[in-house]
């Protein structure tokens, strides 16, 4: 039987489009998704962390997935059904996967012909990692109502717009990053700075805090975040790579964070925990031989000048290595907001 259109558009509306590869919602690490809900590409190759696709590319990702699913489901399923039974239960397998349908009470009233009994079942499948998903009680009632409205089209659309679309917070942001976001925090003192209340992920910060679990994932080399944790929390030398792949990566962390440039020079200008690990002061110290061995190189390579011409060519090595430093550390902007809280302070 074909997929009627209703379907896929409910299938589009809750998986969302996503253009760069995401984590499961419930583990926090793998299957990885991206386009609408694709976990495995056509090829067979599991999508992986870093992935990313077109628009064109996550439509046809998404027509290969449906396909293969509407095939499971009427493999599964023993009695005639109308084209939205048939569409609801191919939804609810490429969220859950076949198996899930399988396995399930919901399939054994399907096949019992006691369709009213199958569609209350909808609702028992709104957890992911044992938790209740606002994301997945709207899925399951919309999937409900698409099984329970006659075969029309124009009822079939009218029947999921009905229920409310998902919100940012039923998507992959997950429970898991939520809980863990803490502790990790705690680990990794660096992260105060980016979230500015250290301990929880808002509106305002939930990209910065999906990056982050990211590369905690990648950088342990770990299944999902959880995972990730207890091996930081048991291994020094794998919260030694988590810790300096997140330093690695603060600027771009506190520009997805909203602080752009003033927050990168607020950041730098506080490390968090051991001073010697803030990254904007290694750099510093890194440039500093480079300019003793420059200068000393002048002055042994510039026989014939005098002293008032060596010293200007020091004069302009010095300009040179250190104006970014110098820029970046005492910059403009930085500069009026530390004189302004000295005016504030001198004021009281």
């Amino acid at each position: 039987m074909t997929v009627n259109q209703a379907t896929i558009d409910l299938i589009k509306r809750f998986e969302g489009l996503r253009l760069k590869a995401y984590p499961d919602p419930a583990s926090g690490g793998r299957p990885y998704t991206i386009g609408y809900g694709t976990t495995k590409y056509p090829s067979g190759q599991l999508v992986a962390l870093r992935d990313t696709c077109t628009e064109a590319q996550a439509t046809q990702f998404l027509s290969y997935d449906v396909d293969r699913f509407a095939a499971q489901v009427a493999r599964l399923v023993t009695v005639k059904l109308n084209p939205n039974q048939f569409g609801a239960l191919v939804s609810f397998s490429y969220n859950l996967g076949s198996n899930a349908l399988a396995s399930s009470t919901l399939l054994r009233f399907v096949n019992a012909g006691k369709f009213a009994d199958a569609a209350g079942e909808f609702k028992r499948w709104n957890r992911g990692g044992g938790v209740v998903m606002p994301g997945l009680v709207r899925r399951r009632e919309a999937e409900r109502a698409l099984f329970q409205t006659a075969p029309a089209p124009v009822q079939a659309a009218a029947a999921v717009a009905a229920v409310n679309l998902p919100t940012d917070e039923d998507k992959p942001m997950l429970p898991v990053l939520a809980a863990l976001l803490p502790t990790i925090v705690g680990m990794i003192p660096t992260l105060t700075k980016v979230f500015t209340d250290g301990t929880s992920v808002t509106d305002r910060n939930v990209v910065v805090a999906q990056q982050v679990g990211d590369l905690i994932v990648e950088a342990t080399k770990s299944t999902n975040l959880q995972d990730a944790v207890e091996q930081m929390q048991k291994d020094p030398e794998k919260l030694q790579a988590a810790t300096a792949a997140v330093q690695s990566q603060f600027y771009e962390l506190i520009e997805a964070g909203g602080g752009g440039i003033a927050g990168a020079r607020e950041f730098a200008s506080k490390p968090a925990g051991n001073v010697w690990q803030n990254p904007a002061l290694l750099v510093t110290a890194a440039l500093l031989p480079l300019l003793y061995v420059t200068i000393w190189y002048v002055f042994q390579n510039t026989e014939g000048f005098s002293n008032e011409v060596r010293a200007a060519i020091a004069s302009s090595v010095v300009t040179g290595v250190l104006g970014s430093v110098v820029g970046f550390w005492l910059g403009s902007s930085f500069t009026v907001s530390k004189s302004r809280g000295l005016g504030a302070e001198a004021s009281k």
